[in-house]
């Protein structure tokens, strides 16, 4: 079991309590397909009731984002399915808890080993098959996998040049509108397709990578709520450009919104 506690308060401000966060896995390390369960605390909660999730892989590309929600006791638990394309690179994946409730700022941060297996299950080759068909479905899976592998190199790639361009780069830079339309959407002031408009600004600026299907122009309905407490964080400057980009390229490549 790990555990982790970490406290980060905001320079200038004094609480008459800190807040503190406590961080469990029931594991130290796990593979492919296995479910890991976290559980907490948080002491001296504000008023907010809900903390975030981020899990973050060995290239420190997130790979997992959503909410936690608290008890009146400040103790919380949540289960993460270690499956799929973003959980294919051996390595120690970081578990990111954020608590935010002006003024109060505190985060937690733990890291587990993972291992990508591969499936060994195999489904019988039916009698009325010909033998020859049957020996040719074996030199079709590398080719397969070879394709899923390059992908996930190219998204790794991917990720890590907008981490450089929108960490290091003079050049790009996001404008303060679109921060003060992230803000507005959280307070409720403005709409979905509204927000759509700062969305549509990260891929015509190429700071997020989007399908064919979805074009500059899309109006993306159905965003998550919990996307509004990143953004309302992002707009306080309390989570990074380059966290708030990768979280909406989090939506878009797992077709959250579309």
């Amino acid at each position: 079991m790990i555990l982790a506690l970490v406290l980060v308060a905001t320079p200038g401000l004094v609480f008459a309590q800190s807040p503190q966060i406590t961080l469990l896995t029931d594991k130290q390390s796990y593979v492919t397909g296995d479910t890991i369960s976290i559980s907490g605390t948080i002491t001296s909660l504000g008023s907010s009731n809900s903390a975030v999730l981020q899990v973050f892989n060995p290239f420190n590309v997130l790979v997992q984002i959503g909410t936690i929600n608290l008890a009146p006791d400040g103790t919380f638990s949540k289960t993460i399915k270690a499956e799929g394309g973003s959980w294919a690179s051996d390595g120690s994946y970081q578990i990111k808890v954020l608590y935010v409730s002006t003024p109060i700022l505190a985060t937690v941060t733990a890291n587990v080993s993972f291992k990508a297996i591969q499936s060994t299950t195999s489904q019988p080759t039916p009698p009325s098959q010909p033998t020859v068909q049957s020996a040719q479905n074996p030199s079709q899976a590398p080719d397969d996998q070879t394709s899923i592998q390059e992908q996930i190199k190219q998204r790794i790639a991917l990720a890590n040049k907008l981490k450089q361009q929108i960490e290091q780069s003079t050049t790009i830079q996001i404008p303060s509108w679109v921060k003060d339309t992230a803000q507005k959407w959280h307070d409720g002031a403005v709409d979905n397709v509204a927000f759509s408009k700062d969305i549509q600004y990260l891929i015509t600026s190429g700071l997020v990578k989007t399908s064919g299907q979805v074009t500059p122009s899309s109006t993306f309905e159905n965003i998550p709520s919990w996307q509004k407490k990143v953004a309302e964080w992002w707009s306080q400057g309390l989570v990074s450009d380059y966290d708030y980009v990768n979280s909406i390229q989090y939506l878009l490549d797992k077709k959250v919104i579309k």
